[in-house]
């Protein structure tokens, strides 16, 4: 554990990359739909920079990039991938960001064949029917499956040890996170957490993702003599919502908690989540309870 030990009245979970090991299901799905859908990919380890470009909250539209940056490239983008994640943070990050990028990268006709190949809506579809299985997103989906799958749901560590869950009851809880609802119920029924409706915030919810810090604002607002809230998340965009909020909400302080469970781990992780401006930074979600009180 990096930074002192904080005194909050409530904690706010990210679920993938704190709760959830999600190398395996989540980010395998990344990859192996682009390569479902356009024959050839990236490897698992491109996707942490398009997460610190910040706005890939959401895995559709991390998928959706990604599949732009492979599309360019053989339409001749020469930038490799730290290059260009780079420049899609200049231009504001997220799947905006990377098709501005790609657009001032080609001449007119290679970006005219880049955007019409690109697919996003096939590409969420063979996202979730990878992710999901079949049988799954037949269910949750009510749509006919074309891929005849189990599921990358199934290979989800759980991060959470039992006694570090009974350890969260001294603290009210809610949870921000970019999965869609069901998704989300399925996580923390795995995991043995119970979290009110009104502060459990998905991709399904009204309220923007994140960097953006109207859900964690809403969640501490449902909170009950709740005056300091620690988030705790995995991505440099998680230590920025916190920031975000504490500029946004002068009823509450908002904790930026780091943990190395998600993609930013060892010297370097711990360093990027320093520097976002992470207040503690824990090896795991475990060493939550003893880093605040």
């Amino acid at each position: 554990m990096e930074g002192p030990t904080v005194t909050v009245d409530a904690i706010v979970l990210d679920i993938d990359g704190v709760l959830i090991d999600v190398h395996d299901s989540y980010r395998r799905a990344v990859v192996e739909s682009v390569e479902q859908v356009y024959g050839t990919t990236v490897s698992k380890s491109a996707i942490q920079p398009f997460k610190n470009a910040s706005g890939f909250n959401n895995d559709w539209e991390l998928t959706h990039a990604i599949a732009l940056y492979v599309l360019a490239r053989n339409e001749g983008l020469e930038l490799d991938i730290p290059s260009f994640t780079n420049e899609v943070a200049i231009v504001g990050g997220g799947r905006q960001g990377a098709r501005t990028v790609v657009a001032d990268s080609l001449d007119p006709a290679a970006r005219e064949r880049v955007l019409t190949a690109w697919d996003p809506e096939r590409l969420t579809t063979v996202f979730q029917q990878l992710y999901l299985g079949s049988e799954l997103y037949e269910q949750l989906h009510d749509a006919t499956a074309t891929l005849d799958t189990t599921g990358f749901i199934h290979d989800e560590p759980v991060l959470l040890e039992p006694s570090t869950r009974d350890r969260l009851d001294d603290w009210e809880l809610g949870v921000f996170t970019g999965r869609p609802g069901a998704e989300a119920t399925i996580a923390l029924d795995r995991v043995g957490l119970e979290i009110a409706k009104e502060r459990c915030y998905t991709m399904d919810s009204p309220t923007p993702g994140k960097p953006a810090p109207d859900a964690l604002c809403e969640i501490a607002a449902s909170m009950a003599r709740c005056e300091t809230v620690a988030f705790v998340g995995d991505t440099l965009d998680d230590i920025e919502t916190a920031h975000n909020a504490n500029e946004t909400d002068d009823d509450h302080t908002y904790v930026p908690v780091g943990v190395e469970t998600g993609g930013l781990n060892g010297e370097e992780g711990r360093q990027l989540l320093a520097d976002a401006g992470a207040k503690i930074v824990v090896e795991s979600i475990n060493e939550l309870p003893v880093a605040l009180t």
